[in-house]
């Protein structure tokens, strides 16, 4: 069967934090609410598109946070 890292390596298995989402995406940021506690919470937002999402939220212009174009 091989050792756990071998099998994961052959279905190209990703943590959660390694999956596109719009929580490592550059075009999303983390905006907080302008309310009075208890109801001052952090959400995200896309400022590519300029609306709400959620972190596990993904399209199709998602673009790796520290991710660099290769120039040619």
């Amino acid at each position: 069967m091989g050792s756990i890292q071998s099998r994961q390596a052959a279905m190209a298995f990703r943590n959660a934090s390694a999956r596109p989402a719009c929580r490592n995406c550059k075009h999303g940021q983390q905006a907080y609410v302008d309310r009075m506690p208890p109801y001052d919470r952090a959400g995200w937002e896309c400022t590519k598109g300029g609306f709400k999402v959620s972190a596990m939220a993904i399209c199709d212009k998602h673009e790796l946070k520290g991710h660099r174009e290769e120039v040619r």
